[in-house]
């Protein structure tokens, strides 16, 4: 701790002012929160505080009034928390009681202290401007690298082609597939199948990167995952600036134009963050039912708390979307490969050398979250394993060259993941005295009124103040309490073994033919039925023991609240049917659309939303157009305008697969054909990621308000129909799953694939049906001019010529 306050630059004079600010609000209200009154005094107080946060809310975007807000409610949590340490414990008469009590006490000091380390962090966040105008022959060198394990080739076409043609002069601009799916030791494998298929994925790789310009790379071994995979690209690359995109991330072509201009300015920058922007929900928004207006989980991140923390100085690299100066990674040996979360570790380690950061709240990437409930545990298993390593490996609280706001940003991003542990405590501490009358707190009703009650209801007031665009109330308790019963393992297993954490990549194109119960449902599920008990024991207690009935409403009313949270995360457990793998997005795209048997007769209409696999398109005008010609399977092309980059438009071939009429116009639903040129990606890309205003006219469409009493209301509504909806699904999951096994092999026998919407791709190993997409494959005869890809022995380095990719500086 003797480098805690150590610090390379000096803290600004305004975060010093606003740090004493809050540390002599924080003395006074220790001090009056200690002073010694009735209960009927602390109640009016405490009434009096809720109604000072209360009267400040609608004022909380104004600086001032925040911060008066804060005080208040700091004063208010400091005042419970003095009352649950000096009055609520039970005597040492009753030492088991004491111990469970006390687990519930640190519990609860711990969400107290991230309630002070949030309000802190988010107190002011920042908006930072555009960045400086630069000429041409100053820009710095970027090497775009795109890493890639086990993606397909029809979604990395597109990301490759945005990346590749995003506005920045083409001679400082060099994209790179870093593919860790063809590494020398996959096509040695033991595994015949393994084998074949990566030495089949590498050639097919380096065919689409020759053909799109951009530079295929892999290496021998699959060493220290994405981190590996990029540091070996990295060393056979020299660009000034490292930009990293995920491989479904698909970025605007404003991106570089966006950041860039910052490293020019700031020679102490080392990496600029922006926002990553999802195109589908994420299973939980999805299975629930939550309304298409409400902010997704990710924003309050993204939208709040990333810009509140580059006040602090703690911006952090989120893995993608992200722009990094080569020199400051190299200071530390490129990507940090010791824990899981490779971003984030980075950061800490360039932090801690003195280099700065700062995020950029526009969103200029779309990519796609897990489309299953299983590959949304595993994925956010994965970001818990790797922040409990980051904190029992990498302390910040420990590590030099790091400043003091510094430290609390990244000791404040790492012990939010203990999150399933306090979760489930919450959960299951009124149980103790439900199941086996253990006071976990002693306190009479009126206590429980002028303390805990005022504190809730505090606590749900700044939240919703300070979040009030973009966490709706009492989402981020749904988001946990169906996460908690699975994520509390992997916390524990890295905290008792952080060296063991293993990379998982998560799935980004899966598809569910029909809805089912997810296969991991038990967790959650013995969870649900303990609350349930729960709540049936407190009943049976308030019957059967009239003088413990005061006691009863208040830990009794605590089951309840937990009962209707896990009402309303249950429906997580039942997959919704997903058969489109890639979400369509609304476009309103002025084309020229022509039709078979007429290639040189245009039509206008308007690209009304288009997908990775297909369009719906409007026909403005049907005159001339003969009977027959707009009809299912007929061949039609489309040429989108793309008016803010002409040249990247080529027209789109494809098939009719439904059309309606409305008013004059035709609707027509088109399914892109399968062969044509690669291209047509760099159409396809632009055309639907192109612009980044449109991304953000999406999150600001999210960005919608829902007072406290109105999210209470929504979240029970939420919990009734869906612990109904679940458990009727649960009762006919036995027979769906009969249905289809039967199915299964039938299919088998007659060796014919089931047609719905599209085609059958087949079952594996009993899991349920899922139908491929259609996607574009390669076609030398009609792609660009370029040398047949050879796939290169093991070995060999894999690896194109820069010269001939427009890499050189």
């Amino acid at each position: 701790m003797a480098d805690f306050f150590n610090r390379k630059r000096q803290l600004p004079l305004g975060h010093a002012i606003w740090i004493s600010l809050w540390l002599v609000v924080g003395f006074v209200c220790v001090v009056l929160a200690s002073i010694p009154i009735s209960t009927w005094a602390q109640a009016l107080l405490g009434v009096a505080g809720v109604l000072g946060v209360v009267l400040l809310r609608p004022l909380a975007d104004q600086a001032a009034p925040r911060f008066a807000l804060l005080s208040i409610a700091g004063a208010m949590v400091l005042r419970y928390w003095i009352w649950r340490v000096t009055e609520t414990l039970p005597g040492l008469d009753s030492p088991i009681s004491l111990v469970f009590a006390t687990l519930l006490l640190l519990t609860e000091t711990y969400a107290i202290c991230i309630f002070f380390l949030t309000a802190f962090m988010t107190s002011d966040p920042l908006t930072r401007p555009m960045p400086p105008t630069v000429r041409v022959d100053e820009l710095p060198t970027v090497n775009v690298l795109v890493p890639s394990y086990n993606e397909p080739a029809s979604m990395l076409k597109i990301t490759l082609a945005a990346a590749r043609n995003m506005h920045y002069p083409p001679d400082k601009m060099c994209v790179v597939l870093c593919d860790d799916g063809g590494t020398d030791e996959r096509i040695a494998s033991d595994d015949p199948q393994k084998s074949k298929q990566s030495a089949e994925r590498r050639a097919e790789l380096q065919a689409l990167c020759a053909d799109l310009g951009v530079v295929y790379s892999t290496r021998a071994r699959n060493e220290h995952a994405k981190a590996g995979n990029m540091s070996a690209a990295l060393e056979r690359l020299d660009g000034d600036l490292v930009a990293v995109f995920d491989a479904d991330h698909v970025p605007s072509r404003d991106f570089l134009a966006r950041t860039a201009g910052y490293f020019v300015k700031h020679e102490d920058l080392f990496l600029v963050q922006t926002p990553h922007f999802f195109l589908n929900p994420d299973p939980i928004m999805r299975n629930v039912g939550l309304v298409d207006n409400c902010p997704p989980e990710n924003e309050m991140f993204y939208g709040h708390v990333h810009r509140g923390l580059d006040r602090w100085h703690g911006t952090f690299f989120c893995g993608s979307a992200a722009l990094i100066r080569r020199r400051a990674l190299d200071s530390v040996g490129g990507f940090s490969g010791e824990t899981i979360t490779e971003d984030a570790e980075t950061a800490l380690d360039i932090h801690a050398t003195g280099w700065r950061s700062i995020y950029v709240n526009r969103a200029m990437i779309a990519g796609l979250q897990p489309e299953t409930f299983t590959s949304f545990i595993e994925q956010r298993g994965r970001w818990a394993a790797g922040m409990m390593q980051m904190l029992l490996l990498k302390n910040p609280l420990m590590r030099k060259g790091l400043g003091v706001t510094q430290r609390l940003c990244y000791i404040n991003s790492m012990t939010f993941w203990f999150f399933p542990i306090i979760r489930m405590t919450f959960l299951l501490a009124p149980l103790c005295y439900l199941f086996f009358g253990l006071e976990i707190f002693v306190a009479t009703r009126s206590e429980v009124v002028a303390y805990m009650a005022t504190y809730v209801a505090t606590s749900f007031i700044v939240q919703n103040a300070l979040f009030n665009r973009s966490r709706w109330p009492l989402m981020s308790e749904l988001y946990e309490t169906a996460q908690a019963p699975y994520l509390s393992r992997a916390v524990l297993k890295t905290f008792l073994k952080p060296r063991g954490a293993k990379f998982n990549v998560t799935a980004k194109d899966e598809t569910l033919d029909e809805a089912s119960i997810t296969p991991i449902a038990g967790p959650l599920l013995w969870t649900f039925a303990l609350m349930v008990a729960g709540v049936v024991a407190a009943g049976i207690r308030y019957y059967l023991f009239p003088g413990d009935r005061e006691v009863l409403q208040v830990v009794g009313g605590w089951a309840v609240f937990n009962l209707i949270l896990i009402g309303a995360a249950l429906p997580c457990l039942r997959e919704t049917q997903q058969r489109r793998g890639a979400p369509r997005v609304p476009l309103e795209e002025p084309a020229l659309v022509a039709l078979a048997g007429h290639p040189n007769r245009k039509l206008g209409g308007v690209v009304l939303d288009g997908s990775l696999s297909g369009m719906q398109v409007k026909i403005v005008s049907d005159e001339g157009i003969a009977p027959g010609q707009i009809t299912e399977g007929a061949p039609i092309k489309v040429l989108p305008a793309l008016a803010e980059a002409p040249a990247l438009a080529h027209p789109i071939a494809g098939h009719i697969r439904w059309t309606r009429r409305e008013d004059k116009a035709i609707l027509v639903g088109i399914e892109y054909d399968e062969d044509q040129p690669n291209i047509v990606a760099e159409t396809i890309g632009q055309m639907i990621y192109g612009k980044s205003s449109r991304w953000a006219a999406r999150r600001e469409h999210y960005f919608h308000e829902m007072g406290l009493l109105g999210g209470l209301g929504y979240i029970l509504r939420l919990s009734v129909t869906g612990t109904f909806t679940t458990l009727k699904a649960l009762m006919a999951e036995p027979a769906r799953r009969k249905a289809a096994e039967a199915r299964r092999l039938n299919a088998h026998v007659t060796e014919e694939p089931l047609i719905h919407e599209q085609v059958f791709a087949g079952y594996e190993d009993g899991r349920q049906p899922t139908f491929s997409i259609e996607h574009f494959k390669p076609d030398d005869d009609k792609g660009r001019d370029a040398p047949a890809a050879k796939t290169a022995a093991p070995g060999e380095p894999a690896l194109h010529s820069f010269a001939a990719a427009g890499a050189g500086r």
